[in-house]
């Protein structure tokens, strides 16, 4: 069974595109309960794993995050015995990708895809644990992404915080493009996606040699959709036709100093990924003060803190669950 991997910043299509290959009959793709980024920061908390209580532990707990995801894996169970029976070593690689694998073999797929972005950040443990996945680099104008951060609960607010992850998430993508083989990368850009969608599409089926179908252009009918779309404000354009027109808003719609934040700060890989500048680049910010920083912090926290305040409730409570377990993990002790 073969993994793909989805990596790239959030707010770039994604979920779009997760959601138009899990139309595909031999692509799993369900909405991922971000087991690495999850688990990975309190691993030590479970001891030797090569002890099977420790091991029952971890496995008992990496269910029941699945089970709270806000997006549910439907008709779907499983139990530390069926997990242990794949594992070819006690390590959460090897439970993470047993998982889905067990998930795909439920629905007779033949490749199985994870859209934790997250993900990108252990690239050299997942090629150490011989995983071998088939990257899918989704990337969008980094303006357009910051724009809309703005808009949602989640991420950076200010524009000199969104810039600087969208550098970083964009080297590290760069890495892993360098350090793979061709036949495991595939770049796809947001923009070119929503214009054409069957030839971006027709595209990674015959890189990845499963056989195309129309059926990704009705991903918003999908059941998989109408739960995205309704888990949380955020997905609502999920369960919608493709937004040929979702390209290019920052140039009405950020303001002048955000837009001149985040060209200093972006330039070479807006560059290089073939976005134009709207600022000279003589103009553009060389080093940030001290006291710029602080003030954008300051401003960066109050603006999370009102958007989280004037969030959609039934978002909120949706998520509830699935924040407190992760919460309840970190002040976890055995």
């Amino acid at each position: 069974m073969k993994y793909i991997q989805l990596i790239g910043t959030q707010r770039s299509g994604s979920n779009l595109l997760r959601l138009m290959l899990n139309q595909l009959d031999e692509v799993s793709a369900p909405h991922p309960p971000h087991i690495l980024s999850i688990f990975l920061p309190v691993l030590s908390k479970y001891g030797n794993l090569y002890d099977s209580k420790n091991l029952n532990y971890l496995i008992l707990d990496v269910i029941e995050s699945i089970k709270l995801n806000p997006i549910k894996w439907e008709n779907f169970s499983i139990s530390v015995d069926m997990i242990k029976s794949k594992l070819k070593k006690p390590s959460i690689f090897q439970i993470f990708s047993s998982i889905y694998e067990l998930y795909a073999e439920h629905l007779d797929s033949k490749f199985w895809l994870c859209k934790s972005l997250t993900n990108m950040n252990y690239f050299n443990q997942i090629e150490k644990e011989k995983l071998n996945p088939i990257y899918i680099y989704i990337y969008r104008d980094g303006r357009d992404v910051d724009l809309s951060f703005k808009k949602t609960i989640i991420g950076p607010k200010h524009s000199y915080f969104t810039a600087k992850k969208w550098l970083n998430d964009q080297i590290i993508c760069k890495k892993i493009k360098t350090n793979v083989s061709r036949s495991r990368f595939i770049s796809v850009k947001y923009e070119d996606l929503i214009l054409d969608p069957k030839k971006i599409l027709s595209g990674i089926c015959e890189k990845i040699k499963v056989k195309y179908n129309d059926k990704v252009l009705d991903y918003y009918k999908s059941e998989e959709s109408k739960a995205s779309a309704l888990a949380g404000q955020m997905w609502r354009n999920l369960s919608k036709p493709i937004l040929k027109n979702n390209r290019s808003k920052f140039i009405r719609s950020l303001k002048k100093d955000e837009l001149k934040i985040f060209e200093s700060i972006a330039i070479k890989p807006l560059k290089n990924l073939g976005y134009n500048l709207l600022n000279n680049e003589n103009d553009l910010i060389t080093k940030f003060s001290h006291l710029d920083i602080e003030r954008y912090t300051k401003a960066n926290s109050e603006i999370k803190l009102h958007t989280y305040k004037n969030a959609n409730k039934k978002d909120l409570i949706q998520m509830e669950p699935f924040e407190n377990f992760k919460k309840t993990l970190a002040s976890k002790d055995f």
